[in-house]
């Protein structure tokens, strides 16, 4: 006798096995192929979302060119318009922090400091993107110079968190400081902005000038 099966006991024991297990195996691969095809279209909705969203803050950065008192005024809220779609239709995306940065320059522009303090704190507190976290970083301490806040300004510049950014920090350091009244350390702040500055390749002329205004309050003193 052989231990091998015949060819209809082969047939009844793919039968049985199917039997058991076929609606098992069948769902899995089923699960499986729509897990693949689930995943492409996400891939494929992801890119479409980017698109769009790239072709939008082209159109923001666009309608930017103008320094803002050379806009009119439709131009101006043209501008916010795109920002805020940018900000609410691709929530949760760097696109969206973008959107919040130039809300809120338009706030500054404006004289609307606690709105423009409101979209950056925002950017500072949820944003993924540490470049774009610590860009609203420093123009948050900007605004709360303006607001007079200037305390709560070093707070947030304190620390420089890259070298990237000591341009950014030490200069509204050292404005922060300027306006407490110590134009020594607020010197020093603006000599470390200038010397990254130069060591970036950045124009250096407007901290030299805030500098050189400390220095000659110095000599008349």
């Amino acid at each position: 006798m052989t231990d091998l099966r015949t060819d209809e006991e082969q047939v009844e024991l793919i039968k049985s096995w199917w039997k058991e297990n076929g609606k098992t195996l069948l769902l899995s691969v089923i699960v499986v192929l729509g897990g693949w095809f689930g995943w492409n279209s996400w891939q494929t909705s992801q890119q479409q979302q980017a698109e769009a969203a790239s072709e939008l803050y082209s159109q923001l950065v666009d309608a930017v060119a103008q320094p803002a008192a050379q806009q009119t005024e439709e131009q101006k809220a043209s501008a916010a318009a795109l920002a805020t779609e940018l900000k609410t239709t691709y929530a949760g995306t760097a696109y969206a922090d973008f959107g919040a940065l130039f809300l809120a320059r338009f706030a500054a522009d404006a004289g609307d400091f606690a709105a423009a303090a409101a979209e950056l704190q925002a950017v500072v507190d949820n944003s993924k993107a540490d470049a774009v976290k610590y860009t609203a970083q420093a123009r948050l301490a900007q605004v709360l110079i303006q607001q007079e806040k200037f305390d709560e300004a070093l707070a947030l510049v304190n620390t420089v968190p890259d070298p990237a950014y000591t341009v950014q920090f030490e200069d509204a350091k050292g404005d922060a400081l300027y306006r407490k009244g110590d134009n020594a350390e607020a010197r020093n702040a603006w000599i470390r902005a200038r010397d990254a500055a130069q060591t970036l390749g950045l124009n250096t002329q407007p901290l030299q000038r805030k500098i050189d205004a400390l220095a000659a309050v110095a000599g008349d003193a």
